[in-house]
């Protein structure tokens, strides 16, 4: 049997945010933090934040929940812990492990509630699934080993952005009697490998806006996969629970940290011209990226 370590490993996330690039800051666990941790993680920063713009951001500016997962070198969960902004100590979690070797997985999100850890399996590495329930946001990640060993270990750990986001402008007036807007969609993912933070299922998304934010613009997020670049996109209004229009928008080019702005008659019921700008957060990433669905 393994030794069990009777002190706490300590994972931070640092209440001050940075930009890729800036320096990680000391970080100060305060009361609950065990003087003879074995391990002490922190997260000293979370890259490309946030998508609307370039400041510094706090952790509340990025997102509302935090999920850190530990896996065993098998690929199963052996603990989690999941926070809410607000709670007591938001950003730090404390884990008893025996010595060994893990996997460290750590999720920052703002959907409705907590994702699905899924164990390894013979087709798919450990991976955490995001549902259509609670909704889709923008979401930060990281992922290494961890070895717990009687000497301890100290890591600085920074979260990135996996995910990509399309935003619509309608150049069209939305129908008059519509409550409500749908975009569902696929080519990307609901759900991340656990390893690489690239999407790994073939998901049917769905995003839905109603009273309060029936204009534009609409934001809908997903995790990308590693060779798949576009996104097929039908976007419906409802009148109560009848079908108004309904208009498919295929091939909508995506990049993982970048937005893609569709700009065009959406609620028409067909496409006659939809413009599409790839919007980098800056300069690294080169040109955007623009795009014009054939007429039909």
């Amino acid at each position: 049997m393994r030794k069990r370590i009777s002190s706490l490993l300590w994972a931070a996330v640092s209440g001050v945010m940075l930009l890729s690039g800036v320096s990680c800051e000391k970080m100060t666990l305060g009361d609950k933090a065990d003087e003879e941790a074995n391990v002490v993680l922190s997260v000293c920063s979370i890259e490309q934040t946030p998508f609307k713009q370039l400041t510094r951001a706090t952790l509340a500016d990025v997102c509302t929940r935090l999920n850190f997962i530990i896996f065993d070198k098998d690929g199963v969960r052996v603990d989690q812990k999941n926070q809410e902004l607000g709670d007591d100590g938001f950003g730090q979690a404390g884990f008893t492990l025996p010595l060994g070797d893990y996997r460290l997985v750590i999720v920052a999100h703002s959907a409705k509630g907590n994702p699905t850890v899924n164990k390894r399996s013979a087709s798919k590495n450990e991976s955490v699934s995001f549902s259509n329930a609670n909704g889709f946001t923008d979401t930060f990640f990281a992922s290494q080993d961890l070895t717990v060993g009687e000497d301890g270990v100290s890591l600085e750990v920074d979260l990135t952005r996996i995910v990509a986001l399309v935003r619509f402008i309608n150049v069209d007036p939305i129908p008059a009697q519509a409550d409500s807007v749908r975009f569902y969609y696929k080519g990307g993912s609901g759900s991340l490998d656990a390893l690489s933070g690239w999407g790994n299922v073939n998901s049917e998304q769905y995003a839905g806006f109603g009273k309060g934010r029936l204009s534009a613009p609409y934001e809908i997020y997903t995790i990308p996969w590693q060779d798949k670049e576009s996104l097929d996109v039908t976007v419906s209004t409802y009148g109560n629970t009848d079908l108004l229009t309904s208009t498919d928008i295929k091939g909508i080019p995506i990049r993982r940290n970048s937005i893609t702005t569709c700009r065009g008659a959406i609620f028409d019921g067909k496409v006659a011209r939809v413009q599409i700008v790839i919007q980098a957060i800056n300069d690294e990433w080169g040109s955007p990226i623009e795009y014009e669905i054939p007429v039909n």
